[in-house]
């Protein structure tokens, strides 16, 4: 601004000797004048930098895309700083939330591999009941059967929600919900359905004797491990989601700001007038600036 005004005094005192039109080169500034001979005493040219700007309409436009009113005002590097923000924010949402569905996609398929809810009725139904009650539940080749093709957990559910001596908390939710990936690898009664979990000669996961914190197979801990990945994940691009928000309302906010500064920033005017010289009178100018701060 300051090497704009020097250019600008400089173009218009030339002017003034040479008596002829001159511009300064910025394109802000460029200024017609009259003929030295012309102007009569005292003459005050009013020069028009730029037009003042609308400061809800900046605002405006810079809650919808940060940094459009900054740029606007000449605010450039803020504008560029808003607007590279935006576009990292967006990045980091994009990334994370791509990662968290991979994340997801490869723990669930991981369980369909690995965790069995016919495991774990059979457990239920051999020791579950002795181990922790209530009694009186058992399940047959049918149940079973109905548990695995139909996924049908209403037995299961059944006795989950019995009166239970300790550890048994929370009943196994429906197939392919979201709970039911978590819960499988979160709680500890959920362990007897995974098949590293031990198992008797006859195929059916052994008694804790009742103490369910006890024989947690690691492979139940890994799989809760690979979750929480999936969890961060979808965290940060929740994080990178909710910047992106608050981008949008500082950049508005400092639109606003920017353009009362912007339109109180500079005036100016140009006076000529005669003075006396070695060769008798001249003419000169005169360039009256107030800067708003």
């Amino acid at each position: 601004m300051k090497t704009d005004l020097l250019l600008f005094w400089l173009a218009v005192t030339a002017a003034a000797f040479a008596g002829g039109p001159s511009v300064t080169g910025v394109a802000a500034w460029d200024l017609a004048l009259r003929s030295a001979d012309s102007l009569p005493s005292g003459t005050v040219m009013p020069v028009t930098v730029r037009e003042p700007q609308r400061a809800a309409g900046n605002m405006l436009l810079s809650l919808a895309l940060p940094g459009a009113g900054q740029y606007r005002t000449e605010r450039y590097t803020k504008a560029a700083i808003f607007l590279a923000a935006e576009a990292a924010f967006i990045v980091v949402a994009l990334v994370n939330d791509k990662k968290g569905d991979d994340k997801t996609a490869e723990y669930k398929e991981y369980a369909d591999a690995h965790w069995s809810a016919v495991r774990y009725a059979q457990w239920i139904g051999k020791y579950g009941v002795t181990d922790y009650g209530p009694a009186g539940y058992s399940f047959d080749a049918s149940d079973l059967a109905a548990i695995r093709n139909r996924k049908d957990f209403s037995k299961i559910n059944a006795w989950e929600r019995g009166l239970h001596t300790q550890g048994i908390s929370h009943t196994l939710p429906a197939y392919g919900e979201q709970q039911y990936f978590e819960l499988i690898g979160k709680y500890h009664q959920f362990k007897y359905g995974w098949d590293t979990y031990p198992k008797d000669a006859e195929g059916v996961p052994v008694s804790d004797n009742g103490i369910v914190d006890d024989l947690v197979p690691q492979q139940l801990k890994d799989y809760a491990a690979e979750r929480g990945k999936a969890n961060d994940y979808y965290y940060a691009a929740s994080f990178a989601a909710s910047a992106l928000v608050i981008n949008h309302v500082v950049s508005a906010v400092d639109a606003l700001l920017s353009t009362k500064a912007y339109n109180d920033e500079i005036s100016a005017g140009v006076t000529v007038r005669p003075v006396p010289g070695e060769n008798g009178m001249r003419l000169m100018s005169e360039l009256r600036v107030s800067v708003g701060l």
